[in-house]
């Protein structure tokens, strides 16, 4: 209740501001929907999924609603910014299933379009990955969508444009001073290169990332990579007893990502991308895994549990990109593991 009272004070002021401000260029928004259909099929009575432990359904969807809205202002040398997108999301259909949050809400200033301030809730996009992001520590992309308009985080961002980059500072505020986060990011543009390096400090956590890509509107190579003295991922003993992240932690660990995409003409594109994950299940690490099946059913991740990951996509799309269809494949070739997953998006934007 508290959240849908929220959107209603906000999008009435951002209302306001439109009637104020309706002769303004300065003002603008966006409406965004997606639709994603897909097809699951995992065996229910297998010892991965007993009894439907996961809860995979044959037939699933995936309704998203993002309205945009924001306005610009600048006097002199100094300009002011606001900008908010909430999402709506809906599962199967289903009217009881319906969530509601807020994407980003966040304000800058900038001065003499050299440095910037901003405050409030915005989406990181760090790395090139199209797929995977290891660079990104704090929301990664979710390999079976495909808008990934990830949720944003509460910061204090501080740029810097130089001649041949820009440096960002960034402070991430918690309930306690002991989770405060900062991060450091510098990034270079040329003309067919775009790199950066990023640092990550989080108590006793670090991460050091770095990315790169090349190319142009045909083609685009690309990869990223981070080295990080923690984990997220479960481990498994050689006696089938799980390894907490806890007990992961302090040992450094190697995650990288490189891929390509080629338009194949106006219409239709292909991606490739592989994964390597140092924190993931090595080939006798995976067989001690199904050996005791289901007791350790949390290490289970539908697109790969081991250290190497492979990824294909052909995309077919109207010129207006308005529609798309597309046919997504995952393999893991150390578990073996194969996801086909065809997908219909349909965006009013």
């Amino acid at each position: 209740m508290k959240i849908k009272i929220i959107l209603v004070i906000i999008c009435w002021n951002l209302l306001h501001v439109y009637h104020l401000r309706a002769q303004s260029d300065q003002f603008f928004y966006q409406m965004i929907f997606e639709t994603k259909i897909g097809y699951n099929d995992i065996d229910k009575k297998s010892a991965l999924n007993p009894n439907n432990f996961i809860g995979i359904n044959s037939f699933h969807s995936l309704s998203q609603f993002y309205p945009v809205v924001g306005f610009k202002n600048s006097l002199n040398t100094t300009q002011t910014a606001f900008q908010a997108e909430a999402i709506v999301q809906n599962y199967n259909f289903e009217r009881d299933s319906t969530l509601f949050g807020m994407q980003e809400l966040y304000g800058q200033i900038s001065f003499e379009d050299k440095h910037h301030l901003t405050v409030g809730k915005k989406r990181l996009d760090w790395g090139t990955g199209l797929i995977w992001n290891p660079t990104n520590f704090f929301i990664q992309k979710d390999p079976l969508r495909t808008q990934n308009r990830l949720e944003g985080i509460f910061m204090l961002n501080y740029t810097y444009i130089a001649k041949k980059g820009e440096w960002n500072m960034y402070l991430f505020p918690d309930k306690r001073i002991s989770d405060f986060k900062m991060a450091a990011k510098y990034n270079y543009s040329g003309d067919k290169v775009d790199a950066s390096i990023s640092f990550l400090e989080y108590g006793r956590r670090q991460q050091f990332g770095m990315d790169l890509s090349y190319g142009g509107s045909v083609f685009t190579a690309y990869g990223e990579g981070v080295i990080k003295n923690f984990t997220q991922s479960y481990g498994i003993d050689t006696k089938g007893h799980l390894i907490t992240p806890d007990v992961r932690n302090g040992k450094f660990y190697a995650e990288w990502v490189i891929g390509a995409s080629v338009l194949l003409n106006a219409q239709l594109t292909l991606n490739a991308e592989y994964r390597y994950r140092g924190d993931q299940l090595s080939r006798d690490g995976i067989k001690i895994y199904k050996a005791y099946l289901p007791a350790n059913t949390v290490l289970y991740d539908a697109v790969s549990i081991g250290k190497h990951s492979l990824f294909g996509n052909l995309t077919y799309s109207d010129l207006y990109s308005r529609w798309s269809i597309q046919c997504r494949n995952f393999y893991d070739p150390v578990s073996g593991q194969w996801i086909i997953s065809p997908l219909g998006i349909r965006t009013l934007n």
